[in-house]
């Protein structure tokens, strides 16, 4: 198999996304993709099941750091990939991939989860040769900031 275009890495990223079945269950869908910026974010509405507060109608802590956890992956996989550049062959760049993972996250809660509609967007804060530290942010459709995330993924 042969090094993807920018267009097909992107597609392949997007598929990659969308296979994660507790990302399809919160209704998490990518917005913007930037492949040169190694910028990511996703959105998702409100539904019942993600309730963590019925009282009070606010999201559930445990969603909010699965979009977090999930945009950070995703921007810390494309981030890896252009790391590695032409030095490494696709095949071995595709099994370093996949096998990316959090090693570590923090997640701060800012405001309680009110809102209807929640975007997550994420960015590059450091790549090394095996490591990729994330910076994650959660705003609510009144652009408040719910949560905000650091993690490291191991590549």
């Amino acid at each position: 198999m042969s090094e993807p275009s920018p267009a097909e890495f992107r597609t392949m990223v997007e598929g990659i996304f969308s296979d994660i079945p507790f990302v399809r269950e919160i209704g998490l869908r990518l917005q913007e993709f930037d492949l040169e910026q190694q910028t990511l974010s996703a959105a998702f509405e409100l539904k019942p099941q993600l309730i963590g507060n019925h009282f009070q109608n606010i999201l559930h802590g445990g969603v909010i750091a699965t979009a977090l956890d999930t945009v950070g992956g995703l921007t810390a996989m494309v981030a890896a990939y252009h790391r590695m550049g032409g030095a490494i062959e696709w095949e071995e760049k595709i099994q370093r991939l996949i096998r990316l993972g959090t090693v570590d996250m923090r997640v701060d809660y800012l405001k309680p989860g009110r809102g209807q509609r929640f975007e997550c967007d994420g960015k590059i804060l450091r790549v090394g040769n095996k490591l990729v530290v994330t910076r994650m942010e959660l705003h609510n459709e009144s652009e408040e900031l719910i949560a905000t995330g650091t993690a490291t993924f191991l590549y």
